[in-house]
């Protein structure tokens, strides 16, 4: 795998394609790949309920050894190795890691890309939230004043990595995307701390009829972290590629992206030019717009649960809305409200002029069709209330 990002080291990796690809291609936009795992999750579920409790119970043993033993022992690595693929989760590394880089670039398609990294490797993440000290040492976070802007940021992380002994591993796109598309525009400000960065390319897979999306567009950590835990393995390749240099006169936005190219090309996919920005609004707008399917499938359900059956919720119903509309003839509304069977869906047939008129005078008539005489005397009884109601309302005025 490492020989197609040797080839391309030396150019600028796979031309950005943004023309036909919308940005939510970046992304899975549904976690279940196709109708066969989506069944065979439902089938599973008892099985996927106790492999959670187990690997709950596992994962705090996981927490409290990484807490014990240091990074730089040999042991540290193995053991949570071992005990992480117990947790479901398999690292395979490929390449040499560059011991000169002190910093490492990965594309990122999961929450656990950071633990698998450090697994094969100990490295140091800078950390945007603010978390306890222990649970930001044990993982191998670093405060570098991400909250104070960019340029402490940059010099934070260049005094960090001249006097640690570890790598800071850093992911440019921001935001986790599929990995299966394209990679998101690389943010420059990791490439501005050293002239000499490591790339890696990192990819997820699960086996059959275990089609999960590792990470869905709009979805919360824990759900990604749950997945995990109940599906029995996930499979991540850490490739480590060669150490990319920067040219002379070549700047910072011209280096990453070239970095991005040399990682895309091994995973074999595009670059784009959709941003990080340009990604959290895509997300924002994915949110919204399932907000409102939701909104309206509620809103179909109470509508169908109000539905009028009786032949009394319909007179009510007719009267109701004759107080409101007093300009449509009770019989007009009385034979929509038999169609739909919904008031609302009524007084909207009534704003929209949705209604047709009734023939008074061809209803009334009697015809030999003993068939017809329910409609007739259906037609003389609205008629007469509504004659009764018209005298009722002209006496008291």
């Amino acid at each position: 795998m490492a020989s197609a990002a040797t080839s391309l080291a030396s150019g600028d990796g796979p031309a950005a394609n943004n023309d036909e690809m919308p940005i939510e291609a970046i992304f899975d936009t549904r976690r279940f790949l196709n109708g066969a795992s989506k069944c065979f999750m439902l089938i599973y579920a008892p099985i996927a309920i106790g492999t959670l409790i187990l690997r709950v119970f596992v994962g705090f043993h996981v927490f409290v050894v990484a807490c014990l033993l240091r990074k730089t022992t040999i042991l540290r690595s193995v053991v949570l190795r071992i005990m992480c693929s117990i947790l479901g989760l398999v690292v395979i590394d490929h390449g040499k890691r560059d011991q000169k880089a002190k910093v490492l670039v990965a594309n990122h398609v999961s929450i656990l890309d950071h633990t698998a990294i450090d697994l094969v490797s100990p490295c140091l993440l800078p950390s945007i939230w603010d978390i306890p000290s222990v649970i930001r040492w044990c993982f191998g976070y670093v405060d570098l004043g991400a909250s104070r802007g960019r340029t402490e940021l940059v010099r934070q992380a260049k005094d960090l990595v001249e006097r640690e002994e570890f790598p800071l591993l850093a992911f440019p796109e921001g935001i986790i995307t599929s990995g299966n598309k394209a990679l998101l525009k690389f943010n420059s400000w990791c490439f501005e701390i050293s002239d000499s960065v490591q790339p890696i390319a990192v990819k997820a897979w699960r086996p059959n009829p275990f089609k999960v999306a590792v990470s869905e567009i709009g979805a919360s950590w824990w759900t990604d972290l749950v997945c995990f835990f109940i599906i029995p393995f996930t499979i991540i390749h850490v490739t480590y590629l060669p150490t990319v240099h920067r040219r002379e006169q070549e700047n910072v936005e011209e280096y990453a992206e070239r970095v991005s190219g040399i990682i895309a090309g091994e995973l074999g996919i595009e670059t784009s030019k959709f941003d990080t920005s340009e990604a959290s609004e895509a997300i924002k707008r994915w949110k919204k717009n399932k907000e409102l399917e939701k909104s309206s499938r509620e809103a179909n359900g109470r509508q169908k649960s109000t539905k009028l059956v009786s032949s009394k919720q319909l007179d009510v119903a007719a009267m109701r809305i004759k107080q409101s509309m007093p300009g449509f003839h009770l019989l007009a509304i009385r034979k929509d409200l038999e169609r739909t069977k919904n008031q609302a869906a009524t007084l909207e047939n009534l704003k929209m002029g949705k209604i047709a008129k009734v023939d008074l005078e061809e209803s009334g008539k009697v015809t030999l069709d003993a068939s017809s005489w329910r409609a007739v005397f259906d037609c003389r009884k609205w008629e007469m209330i509504e004659t009764n109601r018209t005298k009722y309302l002209q006496r008291e005025a």
